[in-house]
């Protein structure tokens, strides 16, 4: 831990974590406890942690790291099978679940919480390169076994220029409704725990009374969620200047926010509303900014923090990051958590961008391009279009060479034939390649993106939806 946390933070007695059963732990206590879980852990040993929004699996992510052994974190909801399938290649040594779930492979109880258990799997120990800290899926599902291998220098980089960038200081508090095992999430705590600053903690649904009266008790300054999420809040009026006056930073990534999005939350946070960019890659955020009323730049997703240089290939127009925050590679086996830094601290994003005064501009995915007549035409801005003139709906393309399809979520404003009007006449995309579909709900996976595996299939039916 002492190459993730300062080390006058380690044995502060301020709080490092608090949650909304009045649970508090200061950081002196985490550090004493992650020597007593040192007793129980073999060092540089293989975990993996099933991850809820409870205070108990913040404490355990904080010790282990603290520790030095490895975990992989993943969703506490995970698929047996596919949890199963995990626990074959890679042959974790512990596994952290909660109480109620037994799963196959475990040998014995190692340690033991109010609502959680670590168990040992009798698993032969595994070689695990000095540098590598954490593991975490490069799926929002964890339908892959590719895994991100983030070290020790990787963590440290991300939440010190974090906690500069936007100005987390000791004292603070901060809450975000982001799933633990989402890079995200997991840099959010990171920032504030780097700099002493304080974790907030609530299983209450973001968009629940409870969650609101936690947030207005402890008056948290710092806020962090995927634009879905602050679509709904706006749609609930969650911000006003109550909230807004004791504000430090509420941030969003994960996706591209929309134009209209953007400047209704600047309206009411001003310049306190942070736009972000990262990748599980680089352990969450490496581009943010803000911007007052008379100068918001919307479609930008920030300017690189100091520790990133961000170039783009000119070939291309994919974006590339230079920085201590990239991850040394991936494992796709468990022999691979052995192998060096192939990546060199060179980010390949696979997003294609523009760049104006240091800004960046996402324009869309390298794999999210297709071709109608032989012009090239990205899926991403006909979704962001379309967004911007639909207010009410939410959109999701997707396609092959000569073949759009439009998936929406509002059957009384978007006419097929008027999408198709719109894009011929704004984008010259004839009107014969694209099909549109009606949804009830967008599929997202669980840190809020579209899941456009979901989308698609014999399942969907022009004009009606899902059938």
């Amino acid at each position: 831990m002492r190459t993730v946390i300062r080390d006058e933070v380690l044995l502060s007695d301020n709080t490092a974590i608090a949650d909304d059963q009045g649970n508090k732990r200061s950081y002196r206590e985490l550090s004493e406890g992650a020597e007593d879980l040192r007793l129980c852990v073999e060092k540089r040993s293989l975990l993996f942690l099933l991850c809820d929004h409870q205070t108990e699996t913040a404490e355990f992510i904080y010790e282990i790291l603290y520790i030095h052994a490895v975990p992989l974190l993943l969703p506490g909801e995970i698929d047996e099978e596919l949890l199963e399938q995990l626990m074959q290649i890679y042959q974790p040594g512990y596994l952290y679940c909660q109480n109620s779930r037994k799963t196959a492979g475990t040998e014995r109880r190692v340690k033991e919480w109010k609502n959680h258990t670590l168990w040992k799997t009798g698993a032969p120990e595994v070689s695990i390169h000095p540098d590598v800290a954490l593991l975490l899926s490069t799926s929002g599902t964890t339908g892959s076994s590719k895994l991100v291998k983030l070290t020790y220098d990787n963590l440290y980089d991300n939440a010190a220029y974090g906690c500069r960038h936007l100005q987390i200081e000791v004292g603070q508090k901060g809450l975000s409704p982001l799933p633990l095992h989402y890079a995200f999430g997991l840099s959010f705590c990171l920032w504030h725990w780097h700099c002493g600053a304080t974790v907030l903690l609530t299983e209450e649904s973001v968009f629940g009374r409870g969650f609101q009266e936690f947030y207005m008790k402890e008056k948290a300054v710092n806020f962090a969620a995927t634009p879905y999420t602050y679509r709904m809040l706006q749609k609930i009026r969650f911000w006003d200047q109550e909230k807004a006056a004791f504000l430090n930073f509420a941030i969003s990534s994960g996706a591209q926010i929309t134009e209209q999005e953007h400047l209704e939350l600047v309206s009411v946070l001003k310049e306190k509303f942070w736009v972000g960019y990262g990748q599980t890659e680089c352990i969450g955020i490496v581009l943010a900014a803000s911007f007052d009323e008379r100068h918001v730049r919307t479609g930008t997703v920030g300017r690189a923090f100091d520790n990133a240089e961000v170039t783009m290939d000119p070939k291309t127009g994919e974006m590339l990051i230079r920085s201590r925050s990239v991850c040394m590679g991936y494992a796709v086996s468990r022999e691979d958590l052995e192998t060096g830094d192939v990546n060199h601290g060179i980010l390949h994003t696979g997003d294609v961008v523009k760049i104006e005064d240091g800004y960046i501009y996402l324009q869309g995915r390298l794999k999210r391009f297709v071709k109608i007549l032989g012009k090239r035409v990205s899926l991403d801005d006909i979704g962001n279009y379309l967004e911007n003139k639909y207010q009410n709906a939410e959109f999701a393309c997707t396609g092959t060479d000569d073949h759009i399809e439009i998936y929406h979520t509002d059957p009384g404003s978007c006419a097929e034939e008027e999408i198709r009007e719109l894009l011929y006449r704004n984008m010259k995309i004839p009107a014969e390649f694209i099909t549109c579909f009606c949804l009830e709900k967008m599929p997202r996976n669980s840190s809020g993106k579209i899941a456009y595996a979901g989308l698609g299939g014999p399942a969907y039916k022009k004009d009606g939806g899902v059938s």
